[in-house]
């Protein structure tokens, strides 16, 4: 009989922790400028940067949409933007834009990163286009796969030749965890050389670890 009567009881509490409201998931913690490259990591990649100036905005990343390089706007959770600008000379760096973004989940981060892969993979070859202005644009779409750095990482190369000029930018996108830090590295004439982008990439990761 006793067993009988506790019976109610036992059915009341397991109602109870159904109808219970499931723990809060805390949102993750924004990033900020702790998580960006200081201008003595870049001066490791390259020692011979003239007079680099440095902004730091909270601005989200345009990612690869398909086979348009920048043309998906990104936010995830909280954004920062890290941009240097050395004096401009030939054959050298002369723009460098990182984006570090956080994700509510490492899904989403790992899609991301898969926006990158899916350019090298589908997108190579010569597109003819305008700068906006009526100038007309070849741009070099070609494949970059990196080595593994973070939990994951991707990339790709672009060339912008216009009027005589070339620019190439490699982009290198580095995850950890739900974090992702996407460097744009910009070189006047030639391309960016792999490995110093690499080096810049594994400094990020640490940052992010």
């Amino acid at each position: 009989m006793r067993a009988t009567a506790l019976a109610p009881v036992s059915v009341l509490v397991f109602v109870l922790a159904l109808l219970a409201p499931s723990p809060a998931v805390s949102a993750p913690s924004p990033v900020t400028r702790d998580h960006l490259l200081t201008s003595a990591d870049y001066l490791v990649a390259y020692p011979d940067m003239r007079d680099p100036s440095r902004i730091v905005l909270r601005s989200p990343l345009f990612a690869p949409r398909g086979c348009d390089d920048q043309d998906l706007l990104v936010r995830g959770t909280s954004r920062i933007l890290g941009s240097v600008s050395p004096s401009v000379r030939r054959r050298s760096v002369s723009l460098i834009d990182q984006n570090v973004v956080r994700f509510a989940s490492v899904r989403e981060a790992k899609d991301l990163l898969q926006r990158y892969r899916f350019f090298s993979k589908r997108c190579v070859g010569d597109v003819d286009t305008d700068d906006g202005e009526g100038g007309a644009v070849r741009l070099k779409n070609r494949a970059w796969f990196p080595p593994s750095v973070g939990d994951q990482s991707a990339g790709m190369l672009i060339g912008w030749f216009q009027r005589g000029s070339a620019d190439w930018r490699r982009v290198l996108a580095v995850r950890v965890g739900r974090t992702v830090s996407v460097l744009d590295v910009s070189f006047t004439d030639v391309r960016p050389p792999k490995d110093d982008v690499v080096t810049l990439g594994e400094l990020a990761a640490e940052r992010l670890g």
